[in-house]
């Protein structure tokens, strides 16, 4: 989106007053609980909504109702979310947080459809641009591809003092390719991004490594944040050189995956992969790899773009357990437990196998998901005799 000035201090004061309203949400939820010893729920915050309106007319004029509810519903997921990871225990319990203006970066409009004759807050123009409520004149859009399905939900989102239009669609049509006959199995490391199981690695599409290549950079603006007094115009500026730092190292990431992922799609039919856990890999102290190299990696990303494109493209994904897939031997299927990171090369003490690491793997990992395919095939004949 590219809002003029008058257009973007609107959407900063209505930013600033979602980030108010969900501050005093959360805080009056706390006084509540520790009252009451039970939690406020939505509806409850949502009766005093024409009273807020009432109080805060000058800052509310140009916010869309819904919008306004939307602030408040995110209160109430937040709430919900903390007691269900208590009580399942999974993972730290991460108590809601308040926010600060920079962290309150988007205005919902769950309405909004995006035709040309529908309101709901956001409305499409004749010329392309849009209507937004509260801002005057059409705001201008850049449309880099054509949505498609039926638009359910619109959102404004602020990044890097940039402002982008997400839209949220229903029955989006597919888009399935012609079948290849193929099927790969891939594992995926951070010497090379991925392996496959003819001994392939992708070497047109070299893993870049955003992070490791910009971390001086990024440490550099990080620093003149630091030194910068809190409040101060100057540190409003530093903050935005961050994070104009941090959103090119994440776009260099999803630039690359999005190609390597749809080469994937296009050649194959089936792709075999591991069923890695990232969350238990950058938590556990112990792991021989670097927590940030991990993170440089992003496999749990990869992994979610490939399978949102294999759906649309009507690809089967078959994820395997990543267990001693590394340490197995793919020829005996002896199991190698003295094999080290450092290790490059898989030397097989039983049936004499000397082969790549990663290639050995990926042949493990193809064979896990033969042997799924098969156990699925046999369940599947088993339920038609029943």
């Amino acid at each position: 989106m590219y809002p003029n000035s008058q257009q973007i201090e609107i959407l900063e004061k209505n930013l600033n007053f979602c980030s108010f309203l969900y501050n005093n949400a959360l805080e009056e939820s706390i006084s509540y609980y520790k009252r009451f010893n039970k939690t406020r729920s939505y509806s409850q915050q949502c009766a005093q909504l024409p009273e807020i309106k009432e109080l805060y007319a000058e800052e509310t004029k140009g916010l869309y109702s819904q919008t306004i509810q939307q602030v408040l519903k995110k209160r109430e997921t937040a709430f919900k979310n903390f007691f269900r990871r208590v009580k399942t225990k999974s993972g730290k319990a991460g108590f809601p947080r308040y926010q600060s203006r920079d962290r309150s970066n988007s205005l919902i409009f769950p309405q909004a459809q995006m035709t040309k004759g529908h309101w709901g807050g956001v409305k499409l123009l004749e010329n392309k641009k849009l209507q937004i409520f509260g801002i005057p004149g059409g705001v201008k859009v850049k449309w880099h591809r054509p949505f498609q399905g039926r638009c359910k939900q619109v959102s404004i989102k602020r990044q890097a003092g940039k402002f982008y239009l997400i839209l949220s669609c229903d029955a989006v049509p597919l888009a399935p390719l012609a079948s290849t006959g193929k099927s790969i199995a891939i594992d995926l490391g951070l010497t090379n991004f991925i392996t496959t199981d003819d001994g392939k690695a992708s070497l047109s599409f070299h893993h870049p490594k955003p992070y490791k290549t910009s971390k001086e950079k990024l440490a550099y603006a990080q620093r003149k944040l630091s030194a910068k007094q809190k409040g101060s115009n100057n540190r409003i500026k530093a903050k935005k050189q961050v994070a104009k730092v941090s959103e090119h190292i994440a776009n260099i990431r999803k630039d690359f995956q999005h190609k390597l992922a749809l080469k994937l799609i296009r050649e194959n039919d089936e792709i075999i992969l591991e069923d890695l856990n990232v969350k238990s890999m950058l938590e556990a102290g112990s792991f021989e790899i670097n927590n940030l190299n991990i993170s440089d990696a992003s496999w749990g990303g990869f992994v979610q773009i490939l399978s949102d494109k294999a759906e649309k493209a009507g690809r089967k994904i078959t994820k395997v357990n990543p267990r001693n897939t590394s340490k197995t031997c793919s020829r005996c299927l002896k199991i190698k437990e003295s094999l080290k990171l450092s290790d490059r090369v898989f030397d097989c003490q039983s049936c004499g196998l000397s082969i790549d690491r990663d290639r050995n793997a990926a042949l493990n990992i193809r064979r896990l998901g033969m042997s799924l395919a098969i156990a699925q095939k046999q369940f599947q004949k088993s339920l038609a005799l029943c």
